[in-house]
């Protein structure tokens, strides 16, 4: 489950049948209850869904009703094939609103002001990073930001999340990472946390950027990087989790 400040994403996974209807009737009432009223809206993303029974479409069913008498936007996006079927044959696409994709679906959504604030689990795996950046790319849309800043920012969510799932995941091991995003006082601020190993990135000494061909390390530029495009970096252990918050201002 995903939220944003006035919407709620809910993204069930594989097969919606009988064995796991209940398991997804759980979460849809935890989307509705965590939306709370109008203009709030619900939207099931359906990209990695594969499968839908009657079982699958009772819940949404009655995921529509209740929404509908909380006065929340209920929606549904990126159906595959074969679960398109399954809502048109039984008339359910003429009764929920269902759009071709998650963009779709939120550029639908009611409005309220701009998006501030957002955050986003995931585990500390390479295959997460497309989805990181989704993450950023709709954040930055809902929030209304340049578009020329974006880069930035994108760099520094690559650099650290990747530096997390190479040198601070141990052996079988998949430490959890929460990236979190807010607008503030003029300046965008992002920080990742990750439970894995205690590590300050910022203690690494700066590569030498006046060094010779032969001289300059392979590695080592990844931080460097996140330090010179943001106005300001900070590490701390809090718990027994690693905290790196990067602040930077957005010129509109």
């Amino acid at each position: 489950m995903e939220t944003l400040p006035l919407t709620t994403l809910v993204i069930p996974e594989g097969r919606l049948d009988f064995s796991a209807a209940a398991g997804f009737q759980q979460q849809v009432e935890e989307a509705l209850a965590s939306a709370g009223t109008a203009p709030a809206t619900v939207i099931i993303d359906c990209t990695a869904l594969d499968y839908v029974s009657s079982a699958g479409l009772r819940i949404f069913l009655l995921a529509a009703r209740a929404s509908q008498r909380a006065g929340i936007s209920f929606a549904l996006c990126a159906l595959k094939p074969a679960v398109r079927e399954v809502f048109d044959l039984s008339g359910f696409s003429r009764i929920i609103a269902v759009y071709p994709d998650r963009p779709t679906a939120l550029a639908q959504a009611p409005q309220g002001a701009a998006c501030t604030q957002r955050r986003m689990a995931v585990p500390s795996d390479a295959a997460q990073l497309p989805a990181l950046m989704q993450f950023l790319q709709e954040f930055w849309s809902a929030a209304v930001l340049p578009r020329a800043q974006a880069p930035a920012f994108q760099l520094a969510l690559e650099e650290v999340f990747m530096n997390v799932v190479m040198h601070g995941s141990p052996a079988d091991t998949a430490p959890r990472v929460d990236v979190s995003l807010v607008l503030a006082d003029g300046a965008l601020t992002m920080t990742l946390e990750d439970d894995g190993p205690q590590f300050d990135p910022l203690s690494l000494p700066a590569p030498d950027v006046t060094s010779s061909l032969d001289e300059r390390p392979v590695g080592g530029q990844g931080v460097f990087l996140v330090r010179q495009m943001m106005d300001s970096v900070s590490y701390r252990r809090v718990g027994a989790r690693n905290q790196l918050r990067m602040t930077k201002h957005i010129v509109r």
